[in-house]
Formats: C-alpha cells, structure tokens, sequence
C-alpha cells in the first residue's frame, strides 16, 4: 500500500478516540457508517483492509470502541444524541412543552442543507386498495378528511397530508397491497414548483476531497456530526408503520414534518421503506397536487426476500 493512502488513513483513524467505559463503536464499523468508503459488503472485510492498512493501531483493536475525538474548543453538539433524547421524552413524558426541544437553528440549518425542487406538472403517484366491486375517480383519490385522518408517520392526527411515491411500483408497495387485490392508482400532477426537504439520500462527507484538513477535528467533526443527524432523521421517517404500534411512536417525525412546514417547506422527501430504492414524498398541502387520472389494476405477484432475522 503507497505511503498516501497510509497517510490518509491515518489522518482518518486521528479523528476517533476511545470511547468512555467502553461507549461508542468499532473504528471500522464507525469509520464506514460516517465515510461511506469501502464497497465492501462485509464489515468483517472493513476490518481486514484497516488492519492491513495499519497493522497494530491501537484503535483497530476488537475490544476497543470509539467515538469522534473532542475539538480544542470543547466537547462538541451531538446534534443526534439530543434528537434521540427529544423523541424519548415527547413520545413518553412532555408532550407539548418539551424541555429538550433540538435546537431551532441547527435543525433550520440542516434541513436547508437539502432542499431539493419538485417541478411543476411533475406526476406522483398514490394507490388505494379497492373495496370489492368499486371503482374510484379522480375526487376520491386525494388526502382524506380531517376527521378521517389517523396518525401516520409524517402527519398528526386529524391533520391530512398527502402521501405520494415516484413511481406506481412504489405507491402499490406503500399500499401494502396483497397478491389478488384490486388496487385504484391515482396520478397526482404537481401545480406548482414545490420546495421539500430530501432525507431520502443521505450522502456522507467526502473523505477523499477533504483530504488536506482531514485531521483537523474541528473542520470535521461538525460535519460528520451533521451526516449522522440527516441520517437519523431520515431512517426515522422512512421505518415503515407497524399495525401493532401505538400511534405515539410516530410523534417525533411528527413533530419534525410540523417543523418543516412551519420553516415555509411543501413536503418531505424520504425513502421507500417497502421497495429498494423506492421514493416517496408527503405534501403538507393537500392541493399542492390534483389527480389527472385514475386505472384499475390488478396485482398478479408479490416478491419477497428475506434474511436471517437479527
């Protein structure tokens, strides 16, 4: 291996530091969650390169976990952390007047790092799984009233969102629709340019093009920190509902969707839980998007893939 590339890695391995009592994770396992660099499938195959990469560094020991190393101003904001602690109490003891409400500007600040547009007349779909012997039109195909509206991951109880996917494959999946079933498929056309916020493709920081100031800790460390919090928030939306949960689980994504709204966004753009790849978006607006048409289908098959469960 060119003395560049041990360079580098060391540079990357100066940016952990042991964990406390045992806190925190692997460095390989760590350094590919905040990195995203090796196209390996196997953390076991991470941990072979690393070792190899620098044989007998301290830190690759198994046993030793670790956490991002503390910038010379002080302990820094672990921004996900603080989410994790908010959705905790709010789901379970503070409701309305929570005491560990995130911090408004770093959240404001971290949505607006991913904007994204939605063009006008851009067609988004949404599936409803038809009663047997009905069909619906184009009025039946949009949000539902408010005193029909349950809790759903993005909105509040009695308060309509429309959820629509990028695809009528993605929207029959979201549906949750059984093999036989009759499903209505609604195109939804946007009618107007639509600002959202994207947690649907969280990237993360760019070890090779930071490469000059990779060891300064108190360059990177926010931005690591801020790909972690993106991350979170994005895996928090896109876990699919469960029947079986209470409608508080749901309270904290909620909330951030209700945030989003209120700093002026259209909708939230998150990943499939139920297809690869998948995307989907909620509008807050209900007329943001009209249904141009409706078509009847069927569905002939389901796939399935399954592994081992953890």
């Amino acid at each position: 291996m060119t003395t560049a590339w041990v360079d580098s890695f060391t540079q990357l391995f100066a940016l952990y530091e042991p964990g406390e009592d045992g806190s925190g994770e692997q460095l390989h396992i760590q350094i590919q969650s905040d990195w995203s660099i090796f196209a390996l499938d196997r953390e076991d195959d991470v941990q072979r390169f690393l070792q190899s990469a620098i044989p007998g560094h301290p830190l690759l020991d198994p046993d030793v976990k670790v956490k991002l190393r503390t910038p010379s101003d002080g302990p820094p904001a672990d921004h996900l952390s603080t989410w994790a602690l908010f959705s905790e109490e709010i789901r379970t003891r503070n409701r309305y007047f929570p005491q560990g409400a995130p911090n408004r500007i770093v959240l404001e600040e971290a949505l607006a790092a991913r904007k994204e547009f939605i063009a006008v007349g851009q067609d988004l779909f949404r599936a409803r799984v038809l009663p047997r012997g009905e069909t619906f039109s184009t009025t039946d195909m949009g949000a539902p009233p408010p005193h029909k509206t349950p809790a759903g991951r993005a909105n509040p109880v009695g308060i309509p969102y429309l959820y629509l996917s990028f695809s009528k494959e993605t929207c029959l999946y979201e549906a949750r629709v059984a093999n036989h079933a009759r499903v209505a498929v609604g195109t939804m056309r946007t009618l107007r340019e639509l600002v959202v916020v994207d947690l649907a493709d969280i990237e993360a920081p760019d070890f090779f093009g930071t490469y000059d100031d990779l060891d300064d800790v108190d360059l990177q460390t926010p931005r690591v920190l801020t790909h972690r919090y993106l991350k979170a928030l994005g895996e928090d939306l896109r876990r699919p509902v469960d029947i079986h949960e209470q409608p508080t689980d749901y309270i904290a994504t909620q909330y951030l969707c209700e945030f989003a709204k209120s700093a002026g966004y259209d909708g939230v753009l998150y990943a499939s839980s139920q297809q690869p790849r998948g995307r989907n978006v909620v509008l807050f607006d209900k007329e943001l998007a009209e249904c141009v048409s409706v078509e009847t289908v069927k569905v002939v098959e389901l796939t399935a893939r399954f592994e081992p469960a953890v």
